[in-house]
C-alpha cells in the first residue's frame, strides 16, 4: 500500500509538470507541482493534489481536483475556520526580484505572500499558514499577481465545525398570565328612609346628640370633639333624608358606644338644664 500511495503522488506530481508545459513559453513565474496540506514538520503530507491550471484566457486544463482534511488537522480552529500549513511550488525560466501570490477561499482572500525573489528554472516552495472555512473550500492559488498570473484551483473539503459556535435553542415562550378573575359585581345599595323603624332610631339618636352637644359645651367632657363629630354626621343623614344601610349601621354603632361610655353618662347626668335651651 506504501508503494501504491508513493507512485500514486509522482504520478500526479508528474502530471502537473506536464501540465505547466503549456505555460513554458511565459518567462513569469508559474505554478507547478503540487499543493499540499502538510503537517507542523513541513514534510509530512496530509492531503495533496495537483491544482486544476486555468489558462489567461480562462480555459482549464483539468478537472478541479479535491482532497479532504479534517478540523484535527488544523493547528488552530475557531469560530468556524481552521488554520493549516499549505505549501505550493512555483518556478520562473527568468529571474524575478520580487513577485506577489494570493490565496483565495470561496472568492474571499485568506493568504498573501509577498516580495517572493525566484531563481531561473529553479522551483520555489512557498509555505503559508490559510484559514479556510468548515466545509467545502474552492481554493484558487494565483501566483505573479503583479505581472502575468498563473492560477491553479482545487477544492479542499474540511470536515468539522472548526470551533464554530452552535446556536442555542431559542427559549420557549412565557406563557401569558391567565386573566384575572372579573370583580363581582358591588351589591346593590340600599337606603334608610323617613318611616320606617330604622330612621325613627336615626332621629332619636341626632336629636339627643344635639342636646348633649348643646348641654356638654364647655362642661370639660373628654370626648366632646367627637360628639360634635357624630352629632354632624346625625345631622347630614337627617338633611339628606336618606341613608344607606352600611352608613346607618356605621353611625349608629358609633352612637351606641357613647351611650356605653360611663363618662358620657356622668357627664349627662350632671347636666343641670341651663333656662331656655333644651
Amino acid at each position: 500500500m506504501k508503494f501504491q500511495a508513493t507512485a500514486l503522488s509522482a504520478v500526479s506530481a508528474a502530471l502537473a509538470l506536464f501540465a505547466q508545459a503549456s505555460f513554458a513559453a511565459d518567462p513569469t513565474a508559474q505554478l507547478t507541482g503540487l499543493v499540499r496540506i502538510v503537517k507542523s514538520d513541513g514534510q509530512t503530507v496530509i492531503a495533496q493534489a495537483a491544482p486544476m491550471l486555468v489558462t489567461a484566457n480562462g480555459t482549464a486544463m483539468s478537472a478541479m481536483p479535491q482532497i479532504t482534511v479534517s478540523e484535527k488537522d488544523a493547528f488552530i480552529s475557531s469560530l468556524g475556520r481552521c488554520a493549516f500549513n499549505f505549501k505550493y511550488d512555483e518556478v520562473s525560466a527568468t529571474a524575478i526580484a520580487t513577485s506577489t501570490n494570493r490565496i483565495y477561499s470561496n472568492d474571499t482572500l485568506i493568504a498573501q505572500n509577498t516580495q517572493i525573489a525566484l531563481t531561473p528554472k529553479v522551483v520555489k516552495t512557498i509555505w503559508t499558514q490559510p484559514y479556510l472555512f468548515a466545509g467545502a473550500n474552492n481554493v484558487k492559488v494565483v501566483v505573479n499577481v503583479d505581472g502575468v498570473p498563473s492560477t491553479g484551483w482545487v477544492r479542499i473539503n474540511v470536515t468539522g465545525t472548526c470551533g464554530k459556535p452552535t446556536t442555542a435553542p431559542a427559549p420557549a415562550p412565557v406563557a401569558a398570565p391567565p386573566a384575572p378573575a372579573p370583580s363581582p359585581a358591588p351589591a346593590p345599595v340600599t337606603y334608610i328612609q323617613p318611616g320606617s323603624g330604622d330612621w325613627n332610631n336615626l332621629n332619636n339618636a341626632w336629636g339627643y346628640s344635639n342636646y348633649a352637644v348643646t348641654q356638654l359645651k364647655g362642661k370639660g367632657y373628654a370626648k366632646y370633639d367627637a360628639l360634635v363629630k357624630l352629632n354632624a354626621s346625625l345631622t347630614a343623614a337627617i338633611n339628606a333624608k336618606k341613608i344607606s344601610t352600611g352608613e346607618y349601621a356605621s353611625l349608629m354603632a358609633a352612637w351606641n358606644a357613647l351611650l356605653a361610655d360611663p363618662a358620657f353618662k356622668a357627664a349627662m347626668a350632671a347636666i343641670v338644664p341651663t333656662p331656655g335651651q333644651k
